[in-house]
């Protein structure tokens, strides 16, 4: 017996016989003290029984020739009773955390198997432990078809190699920022998914994966779609750009001729008229070719976005009374879809900032963080109230279904930080991931 367990016993010993002689609520409360010390230690309750039983026989000899052994015995009984109740109130504790662990755990399998996405575990060697009924309606295969089996089948083998680096990074304790693989259907095409993985850790060690699959096919269909429009309509704003640049400069070219012809068979007194004409003509022909700049801007296509944002505030800031300054990185040539996005949302809240934000400044920032493009727009205007023009019904004005379509198709987002009175603040973020052009084999 180890001298902690000793001590126990004297102190229940000393305990019972006090309370045997003298009774008392106090004595009753010390027994319920040691018997909370008793669970705390780690002792079961035959271990409390036996250490009970113990102190009764010492007790009752001595104090057995001066009570009744059955009143002895009863008191004896109620002493244990408080002692043991430390136990009782664990064990219920411990019966209702089952219970509740139960109930949980049946919520968990009902949620995972009436889940829409797929969610799975790993082994360490890449074999599939489990997988919910997702899976079937998915991609077709059986549960049984892959029970036990790698997962390395299932992706497409451009995107294999990825795959298993994520799982090994997974595996080192890692958790990842959501991905896109292809995953084969049992009718052999492949479907869009986007992953998220986190370790199983069991004893402090990564014993698994588990990862939720959703299918994007629909979603990758739809952006295809947006930036197939996308481009149309560029295609054709850079027509109508190139007809009002050449076709109408030429126009007015002719008109330029015809007048300085009739000048010089009119009178000097007419002539200075048609000079008033002619200065009439300069502001027209200089807006004609802003606009066709802006409508599709060469400088983008032939020197690359930040060039391009520089002579679009140059425009806006001759045009309207704003000051327009662009800063940030001088981030390399992006995705032509990229660019041409970008530049048509900063064409957008510059607008916004001149028809409704009475501002009279400006900033454009333009940063590149790692594989992230993040583009600001800040004006100094009188603000809006954000939730309530973006849940308008009907219309939700400033251009943002314009921008949020654009976006859509590219993968990126948007954020915009506005109040009354406090300016307005769109902050626009594109992974390069996300785009076709990087050829990358985790986005196709």
């Amino acid at each position: 017996m180890s001298d902690h367990l000793r001590d126990l016993r004297d102190q229940y010993t000393r305990t019972l016989h006090d309370y045997l002689l003298e009774g008392g609520e106090k004595n009753l409360h010390r027994a319920y003290e040691l018997g909370r010390r008793a669970l705390a230690d780690g002792l079961g309750v035959l271990e409390m029984v036996s250490l009970h039983c113990d102190a009764q026989a010492t007790v009752a000899g001595t104090i057995g020739a001066r009570e009744e052994m059955s009143a002895l015995i009863k008191s004896a009984a109620t002493f244990f009773a408080e002692a043991a109740s430390p136990f009782e109130m664990a064990h219920r504790g411990f019966r209702e955390a089952d219970v509740s662990l139960r109930q949980s755990e049946e919520r968990f399998r009902t949620l995972v198997e009436n889940a829409k996405d797929v969610i799975y575990t790993l082994s360490t060697d890449g074999a599939i432990t489990s997988v919910n009924p997702a899976f079937e309606t998915i991609t077709g295969w059986a549960i049984t078809d892959w029970l036990g089996k790698s997962f390395a089948p299932l992706v497409h083998p451009e995107d294999l190699p990825v795959a298993l680096v994520f799982f090994q990074r997974v595996l080192r304790g890692e958790t990842l920022p959501i991905f896109e693989l292809r995953v084969l259907k049992k009718s052999g095409d492949y479907l869009h998914a986007e992953f998220t993985k986190t370790p199983l850790v069991k004893g402090g060690q990564v014993v698994g994966v588990l990862g939720i699959g959703r299918d994007i096919t629909e979603r990758k269909r739809s952006q295809a779609a947006l930036r197939r429009m996308n481009q149309t309509l560029e295609e054709e704003a850079k027509r109508i750009a190139h007809a009002l640049h050449d076709e109408a400069a030429q126009l007015l070219a002719s008109v330029y001729i015809a007048l300085e012809g009739v000048s010089r068979d009119l009178p000097p007194s007419a002539g200075r008229k048609l000079q008033k004409v002619k200065t009439l003509l300069d502001p027209i022909e200089a807006h004609l070719r802003q606009l066709a700049h802006e409508l599709r801007p060469t400088i983008l296509d032939d020197l690359g976005l930040i060039p391009a944002l520089e002579f679009l505030a140059q425009g806006v800031s001759q045009r309207a009374n704003l000051q327009v300054t662009v800063g940030g990185q001088q981030v390399g040539r992006l995705p032509t879809s990229v660019e041409t996005a970008l530049y048509r949302i900063v064409q957008e809240a510059l607008n916004n900032a001149c028809r409704h934000a009475k501002a009279s400044r400006a900033t454009i920032r333009l940063e590149q963080n790692g594989r992230l493009i993040r583009c600001v727009v800040s004006d100094d205007g009188i603000g809006f109230d954000v939730p309530a023009v973006v849940n308008r019904k009907g219309h939700t004005g400033l251009g943002l279904t314009g921008i949020r379509e654009r976006l859509n198709a590219i993968g990126g987002d948007y954020r915009i930080i506005s109040a009354p009175g406090q300016g307005t603040t769109l902050q626009v973020e594109i992974p390069l991931e996300a785009q076709d052009a990087t050829a990358d084999p985790v986005s196709r």
